[in-house]
């Protein structure tokens, strides 16, 4: 999962694929290379494949709704739609229309499976294996921050979209968060020892644009929400930090982290997420 920068909210918060941004232009973040994050995800999906769904499954925002929903309310109903780094395919129900997910990880396609996802391919998204102007949509959600190199998914996206379809984007945001999401987001980073959770790409709205642009995508849409997370037991709040790309980060600080999120028990943490819509510009 993800979670907000502390950077960015002057309380600490914590912003991070499963809560960054996507672009051709990124800033340099306090991160390992772009070689050692992409063995990282790898790594991260193939022990805890569908970990980021599970805990985006149980986010509420004030409407009762999920992110996933939040991301599917921008489709068409007819819409053939290109679920890009599906994960454990939550989508896949949430769509009226034709559906097709990939993924880059074979466990997580598993999962999917599992699921009764279907139809699933095995793919990156650097290199997607389908024809040009092949769909009306393409969704991703919580792994463009991740995503290498950024400039050449972004063109394989334009290009796989059929004239007018659209991309829907669902990324880490910094805000919207409560004064107590900002302490607790605070209180996290000081048990991992960190300044902030950093990605691969990390860029400003301004650079999110320019990028998306450049790429042959004309944004549309560009929307942040506060999403709740329940922290039921000592198991979901632990889960909840299993969920973080936390590269770099030894097991005694991610079991002090642990114990600050157990504390929170019977609680709810605010999880804020950006969903990005952008069109392919030759409509």
């Amino acid at each position: 999962m993800t979670a907000p920068s502390a950077r960015h909210d002057p309380g600490g918060a914590a912003g991070r694929r499963h809560p960054g941004s996507v672009g051709s232009v990124f800033r340099s973040v306090d991160a390992p290379d772009p070689a050692s994050w992409r063995s990282y995800v790898e790594g991260f999906h193939r022990q805890r494949p569908g970990i980021t769904e599970r805990i985006l499954e149980r986010c509420r925002d004030e409407t009762a709704s999920t992110p996933y929903r939040w991301v599917a309310t921008p489709l068409d109903p007819h819409a053939s739609v290109l679920d890009l780094a599906c994960g454990s395919g939550p989508l896949h129900s949430l769509v009226t229309g034709r559906w097709v997910g990939i993924d880059i990880s074979p466990a997580e396609l598993a999962t999917a499976t599992g699921r009764g996802a279907a139809p699933l391919v095995g793919g990156d998204a650097a290199r997607l294996p389908f024809g040009s102007a092949s769909f009306d949509a393409v969704v991703c959600s919580m792994a463009l921050m991740v995503a290498q190199p950024i400039a050449q998914v972004l063109a394989e996206i334009a290009r796989v979209l059929r004239p007018g379809g659209c991309l829907v984007a669902l990324l880490p945001s910094t805000h919207p968060l409560t004064l107590m999401d900002r302490l607790r987001y605070g209180r996290l980073l000081a048990a991992l020892r960190r300044v902030r959770f950093a990605y691969p790409h990390d860029v400003t709205a301004a650079d999110l644009r320019e990028s998306l642009v450049a790429s042959g995508l004309a944004p549309v849409a560009d929307r942040h929400r506060r999403f709740a997370y329940p922290l039921a037991t000592e198991d979901a709040a632990r889960e909840l930090i299993a969920s973080l790309y936390l590269p770099g980060t030894g097991a005694a600080r991610i079991a002090a982290a642990e114990r600050v999120a157990e504390r929170w028990v019977g609680e709810v943490l605010g999880v804020p997420l950006r969903l990005v819509v952008a069109r392919r510009a030759d409509q």
